[in-house]
């Protein structure tokens, strides 16, 4: 359920869009221990309706849903039909290899393996979470400091 949280002072905010319980409430735990705002999805069907009042910084998406799969809708062009420039991340148990593959193929800004490293997962996290407010920031037209060093630690 989507609480009210003033994004900013979150470390990002995440829409998982995942359908396995055991899964989702760990990874919540997770990112919320380290300051994420976590929004759970379970379908695709309404992400359209959902996005806008979530506002996330990042989704990290199944391929593999019911009804309808995350590859699915990045096959016919997520970012258009969810009327965002938020980063799309593939978030599957498939291997690195295979996923690196299916980002390029999907259209997918990056990948994140189920498997990955909890460490490694948050520190990509927080790059996309940074690439996004930095990129929101600039297309607003504020190139304060925070800006250009948050632009600066995230590459």
């Amino acid at each position: 359920m989507f609480r009210a949280m003033n994004k900013e002072s979150s470390a990002g905010r995440v829409l998982l869009v995942d359908d396995q319980p055991d899964l989702i409430e760990g990874f919540r735990q997770l990112l919320e221990v380290e300051g994420f705002e976590v929004v759970v999805h379970t379908s695709v069907i309404t992400l359209p309706f959902t996005v806008p009042r979530v506002d996330p910084d990042v989704i990290l998406l199944d391929l593999s849903l019911p009804a309808l799969s995350g590859s699915a809708l990045l096959e016919h062009g997520a970012h258009k039909i969810l009327r965002t420039n938020v980063p799309i991340i593939l978030f599957s148990g498939r291997s690195s290899t295979e996923l690196s593959r299916m980002t390029e193929e999907l259209g997918a800004d990056g990948f994140l393996a189920k498997s990955a490293d909890v460490n490694d997962a948050v520190r990509r996290i927080r790059m996309w979470v940074m690439n996004r407010r930095v990129l929101s920031a600039l297309r607003k037209g504020e190139t304060n400091h925070a800006a250009r060093t948050a632009f600066a630690v995230a590459h």
